[in-house]
């Protein structure tokens, strides 16, 4: 179950035109469940945070790193310079000047390579300047990209904990939910086994058709559908409002093409439940996606999918109050661990 919006309106016949407010209806759910999910989705808020941050420490990673190198190389450079420099010396040591001139043969010649060695020394004196200041840089830069890295890595381990507590918060609210099952069944069936109470709902026999060839759309990422409205937003509240809405809501008319946002595996379709007809995918990324309200699934678990690929048609199945596109980025396949999918969609180059 996820807490979503009760809008206005009483639904619409299929076909009709889609209203800005068609959304999920809202569904009651016990306090100690809806706490759960509640901080299931704190928790979800805190790792996507986080893993905004950790891209841009990772760019700012790359950034020393490229750095570290280009000064590695540069004082390499420089050090053969001074060997080179350093052995030219060697060869061409001898008496002081004073004493070259007083036994030379062409004292012309002697002063034009004294100054010539002048000149010399003038440029190595830089050249060891240059080399002083690349080997400061080089540990100064050196210090921030181990500083870097220790960030980066702290901040891996909060998105980990962050994930887990996610993932231990559905764990229980499933469970809650499972025991309740239970009990309610146990009180309207009487006495049944515990292997049956348990038993979860299959997939509801989802009807499958196959989706039309494949068009490549020229993009890593794209909106699940074309042509649509924004209606209910991720996290929307008001006094009409059950709770938090857990989405994004796309207003469209029944039987519009509804496509994979990007490449991935189908991990799951189902028939059943609040969302209706629904598909979930997963990314190489690590997120998962969500469409649900279809008319018609179009693909099947384990399928591979391609961005922009049909995967099944809008529509008004499970608790809707008209035609639309509910779509979810999750951080697991389970309902509850969602973040925002517009600036999910926004960060990776889509237009919403």
């Amino acid at each position: 179950m996820c807490a979503v919006v009760l809008a206005s309106g009483a639904p619409r016949a299929a076909g009709d035109a889609p209203t800005k407010g068609a959304a999920e209806a809202a569904q009651p759910m016990p306090a100690r469940i809806a706490s759960l999910y509640r901080e299931a989705a704190v928790a979800s808020a805190r790792y996507e945070a986080a893993h905004r941050k950790a891209a841009a420490q990772r760019a700012d990673l790359a950034r020393t790193s490229r750095a570290v190198r280009a000064g590695e190389h540069k004082l390499r450079r420089l050090h053969q310079q001074l060997g080179a420099v350093a052995r030219k010396q060697y060869q061409e040591g001898g008496w002081a000047p004073a004493t070259r001139l007083l036994t030379t043969s062409a004292p012309d010649t002697l002063l034009d390579k004294l100054r010539s060695q002048r000149q010399g020394d003038h440029a190595f004196r830089r050249l060891l300047h240059a080399t002083r200041d690349t080997q400061r840089n080089l540990v100064r830069d050196r210090t921030r990209q181990r500083t870097q890295l220790a960030t980066l890595q702290a901040g891996a381990e909060r998105q980990r904990r962050a994930k887990h507590v996610v993932e231990q918060r559905l764990a229980q609210a499933r469970e809650r939910m499972r025991q309740a099952r239970e009990e309610r069944a146990a009180r309207a069936a009487g006495p049944i086994s515990r292997a049956a109470l348990r038993a979860e709902p299959g997939s509801g026999g989802c009807a499958y058709s196959p989706p039309p060839k494949h068009r490549p759309v020229g993009a890593s990422w794209v909106t699940p559908v074309e042509d649509y409205q924004l209606s209910a937003g991720f996290a929307s509240a008001g006094k009409r409002w059950a709770g938090s809405h857990t989405g994004q809501d796309f207003a469209v008319g029944v039987g519009t093409p509804v496509r994979a946002v990007g490449a991935g595996t189908v991990v799951k379709t189902n028939c059943g439940g609040p969302f209706g007809n629904h598909i979930v995918i997963r990314h190489p990324n690590g997120y998962y996606t969500q469409y649900a309200h279809l008319s018609r699934i179009q693909t099947r678990p384990g399928d591979r999918v391609r961005t922009g690929e049909q995967i099944g048609l809008s529509g008004n199945t499970g608790n809707s109050t008209g035609p639309h596109l509910h779509f979810e980025v999750r951080l697991t396949p389970e309902v509850g661990s969602g973040i925002d999918p517009v600036p999910w969609l926004r960060s990776r180059g889509v237009n919403v």
